[in-house]
């Protein structure tokens, strides 16, 4: 399955073989983040990074560097989640956007815009001054958004639990009635939707009806949707609890036994979409990993020494499965 192939390519870097494991299983610990890779350290709590697959890295004159976003976070004394700041991630320096900023949405096209979720509404980033405007009236409190491919409309996610679709500059939204309790909110590249919902539990919308996904624990203690890969067709990566679970719209989980994320290893925000440069956050650092650039050059520090000849063999066919 392709999925597999791209998740595979994405977590083996980091992992290592148990040579007693009959499933040759990967599991990652905090160790498996080597300083040399971290690119940035915070404060807070990284939540969430985002990689536009538009021209604001692929345009006709790329910086050197990937722009990506991400958004930091704390806890009061009662485990509210307090927002901490939104950032772009520009030519090697993070720069902050807005106090209250969420979540992003670009969609995987032509474009060069970037929509953010805020705390008072939706706001467009302009990459050429390193600002954000706000774009529309909408002054709800969003925690998540969605940017279809080829399309002039807008998922967003409020705080109230609820999906709009906002379209036209008008900004009109309209309630999706058929989703209730979400918490979070994907879109895959076909432009499909999957949402989480507050009993941990991954849903697909078709625009028309609500499709529970079969396959799934019926409890989790953390769970998260993960954007795919852009070298994925349909499906979504889903980890809980440690454990990665392959989704699709025809309704049902496939459980990625190779890799498994132990209690201290498991990121705090992942961002694989561009499918070659990953960006994992755990204990309040973000670690950018160039899977062509490890395989040209070797890995570095720690990581170096724990993958062995096997895995870099079999990561070498996976890159051969892609191309």
């Amino acid at each position: 399955m392709q999925l597999h192939t791209t998740l595979a390519l994405s977590l083996l870097i980091t992992a290592k073989t148990d040579p007693d494991s009959e499933a040759d299983r990967f599991i990652i610990t905090n160790e498996f983040y080597p300083e040399q890779y971290s690119i940035y350290t915070s404060k807070y709590e990284i939540v969430n990074i985002i990689v536009p697959l538009n021209q604001l890295n692929y345009g006709n004159n790329p910086g050197s560097k990937y722009v990506f976003f991400f958004v930091e976070a704390d806890q009061d004394e009662s485990g509210r989640v307090i927002e901490k700041g939104l950032y772009v991630f520009k030519d090697g320096n993070p720069i902050k956007l807005l106090d209250n900023g969420r979540d992003v949405a670009a969609a995987a096209d032509e474009s060069n815009v970037a929509f953010i979720a805020a705390e008072d509404g939706i706001y467009l980033y302009n990459n050429e001054r390193v600002s954000v405007h706000k774009y529309g009236t909408i002054s709800d409190s969003i925690i998540g958004i969605a940017k279809p491919t080829h399309s002039d409309i807008i998922y967003i996610l409020t705080e109230d639990k609820e999906v709009f679709i906002v379209s036209g500059m008008d900004t009109k939204k309209e309630k999706v009635n058929e989703i209730v309790n979400a918490e979070q909110i994907i879109l895959d590249y076909d432009n499909n939707l999957y949402y989480l919902d507050a009993d941990t539990q991954v849903y697909f919308y078709d625009f028309l009806s609500v499709t529970k996904i079969e396959g799934l624990p019926d409890y989790a203690f953390s769970a998260r949707l993960l954007k795919p890969p852009v070298t994925t067709q349909g499906f979504v990566p889903f980890v809980v609890d440690g454990e990665i679970y392959c989704i699709n719209a025809k309704g049902y989980a496939e459980m990625f036994d190779k890799v498994e994320f132990a209690g201290n290893g498991t990121p705090s925000a992942f961002a694989m979409e561009d499918g070659v440069v990953h960006y994992y956050a755990i204990n309040k650092k973000i670690y950018e990993f160039d899977i062509y650039d490890i395989l040209h050059n070797g890995a570095k520090g720690l990581l170096g020494k724990l993958v062995k000849k096997t895995v870099a063999d079999e990561i070498l066919t996976l890159i051969g499965l892609l191309v």
